[in-house]
Parts: C-alpha cells; sequence; structure tokens
C-alpha cells in the first residue's frame, strides 16, 4: 500500500551533506559578524528544505570571511564557501511570513539552488555597536546594517563568477 508524502510541498530530495564550520578558533578573518535569528532555508520553488537541520530555526552567530559564510548555531553549523555564494537582497518576508532586518542569502550546493533567511539583530553586529558609541542616542535603537551584508555578499558573487 502506497502511502502519500508526510510533508507534502514541502522539498523532499535528499538533502546532501553541508559543509561544516573548522573549529571556532581556527576560524579565518572576518570582514563582518553579526547576531541572528536563522529563519530557514528554501530551494527554489520557494519550498522549505527539511532535513540536515536546515529547517531548525535557531540563534546563529555570521561571519563573513574571503573564504565562506559561517553560520554557527546549537541546531547545527554550516559553511557556506564564497564559491557557492550567488547574491543576497532584503526584504520584508521570509516564506511567506513578515520579518523586519531580513538578509536572504541565494546560495549552490552540491547543484541545489537555495535561499536561507536570517532576521538581523539590532546592535549586535560588531559594526552596529561601533555605530551606537559614535554618538547616538543612548535612546536610539540602533539597526543592523542589512545592506551593508548585500553590498558584501553581492560583491562575493560577483568575483566568484569571474573566477568560474
Amino acid at each position: 500500500m502506497l502511502m502519500a508524502p508526510l510533508f507534502k510541498g514541502r522539498a523532499d530530495r535528499k538533502v546532501p551533506p553541508l559543509v561544516p564550520i573548522p573549529p571556532i578558533a581556527e576560524l579565518p578573518p572576518a570582514r563582518m559578524q553579526a547576531s541572528a535569528r536563522y529563519l530557514g532555508t528554501l530551494d527554489s520553488a520557494g519550498q522549505k528544505v527539511v532535513g540536515r537541520s536546515l529547517s531548525a530555526k535557531s540563534s546563529a552567530r555570521l561571519s563573513l570571511s574571503d573564504e565562506a559564510l559561517d553560520v554557527v548555531r546549537i541546531a547545527g553549523s554550516f559553511r557556506i564557501p564564497t564559491t557557492g555564494l550567488r547574491g543576497a537582497r532584503t526584504g520584508d518576508s521570509f516564506g511567506g511570513k513578515p520579518v523586519r532586518d531580513l538578509l536572504t542569502v541565494r546560495w549552490a550546493h552540491e547543484g541545489h539552488e537555495w535561499e536561507t533567511g536570517f532576521r538581523m539583530e539590532a546592535a549586535r553586529s560588531v559594526r552596529d555597536a561601533a555605530k551606537a558609541q559614535l554618538g547616538s542616542s543612548p535612546r536610539t535603537k540602533i539597526q543592523p546594517d542589512v545592506g551593508a551584508w548585500v553590498r558584501t555578499i553581492a560583491k562575493l558573487a560577483r568575483s566568484n563568477e569571474g573566477a568560474q
């Protein structure tokens, strides 16, 4: 007897193993770092990717270097090598749900095209903390510079296009 898939509409393909991050002490020098909320990963059809902990929402620490975007989280850390980066954007919704301070990273991994969403946390990045110390009112909530992340990731993605 055939049974219907348990998770209709979700990406049901096998998820290939993700690239592990190196030990924290051995991470390459970061261009940017920030705390964020990992929201999940969607496939090219906009379906949630289930497997390898990619569907588990969790707190994350992002570290972007010339080598990779390292996503450090208890639910399962992984690395997106810069050769896999396809770009980034900001927006106001991810997976059909409204999200403020959204960073969406487009990337490729073993034949799959994915988008991963992060809600950047205010005044948690090194850059944002520095802005807060440079004269903003103490009552002003410093917003994360999502645009800087988008520009930097886009620049890395463009440099990959020329190398391929």
